[in-house]
């Protein structure tokens, strides 16, 4: 008899376990419909002028390369180019998502130019620390809430500006959980981008998407020639390291739940 009991009471816990499994995996997975996803791509404007043609190609590929490789992966995608490439309005579209009970993920591709501490927009380069403060910021009841709902929905930001590293602390305590930047100028995008996008929306682990492009072997063939131009040329060329350093919640996969 107490056997039998036994048996039934390990029966109803595995019965139980499979089920809080089942439910707990239905919880902690983001459907399309429920994630979007926001693109800033501002390179031209504040690029050098001699350079003018390749960035605006840059801009142009951006926006054809998430829109091909991720267009199906998202319920929406809002691309800020030209003016409206601008920190406020990055703030102003995230805040919105954030708002909308249908939006559980808010992802973010950062294409800007960068330096240590700092991003430049289509209007002003701002550092950081003042983008964290500003999209933390609260003056109401309202502005508290809606800080608490973006923290809660920030998910992860691919930054491929220069000196990405310098900035992910920054992003992390606005509320991404995952956020990765190169060490220094950042040269390999024409054979990193759409590898890490393919590998992002087939469900790898977001580390584990730039894998092909963030290895010694594939980082001296795209790295190492520029900087040997650098430091004959004394440019900036010299500071070339497309080496991307991950903060965060590394393994979060396109289907993750945010919180």
């Amino acid at each position: 008899m107490k056997t039998t009991f036994k048996k039934l009471l390990v029966a109803g816990l595995l019965t139980a376990t499979a089920a809080y499994s089942s439910m707990s995996q239905a919880i902690a997975s983001v459907s399309v419909r429920n994630r979007v996803l926001v693109v800033v791509a501002e390179l031209d404007s504040r690029g050098a002028p001699e350079l003018s043609a390749l960035y605006s190609a840059l801009e142009e590929l951006t926006q054809v390369t998430v829109q091909g490789v991720l267009g199906d992966k998202y319920d929406r995608i809002d691309i800020l180019t030209g003016g409206r490439a601008t920190f406020p309005e990055f703030k102003r579209v995230v805040k919105e998502f954030s708002r909308d009970p249908n939006v559980l993920a808010i992802d973010v591709i950062m294409s800007v130019h960068g330096a240590p501490g700092k991003l430049a927009f289509q209007d002003l380069t701002w550092k950081t620390t003042d983008m964290e403060a500003a999209m933390l910021s609260v003056s109401s009841r309202q502005d508290t809430i809606d800080k608490m709902r973006m923290k809660k929905k920030l998910r992860m930001i691919y930054n491929t500006s220069c000196f990405g590293a310098s900035h992910r602390q920054n992003f992390l305590n606005m509320g991404f959980k995952v956020a990765n930047g190169s060490i220094g100028v950042n040269a390999n995008s024409e054979v990193e981008f759409v590898p890490a996008l393919m590998a992002w929306r087939s469900g790898i682990g977001f580390k584990d998407s730039f894998n092909a492009s963030n290895n010694d072997f594939a980082l001296a063939l795209a790295d190492g020639p520029l900087q040997i131009a650098g430091r004959a040329a004394g440019n900036s060329l010299a500071k070339v390291n497309s080496r991307k350093l991950f903060s965060g919640a590394v393994t979060m996969k396109i289907n993750s739940d945010a919180r």
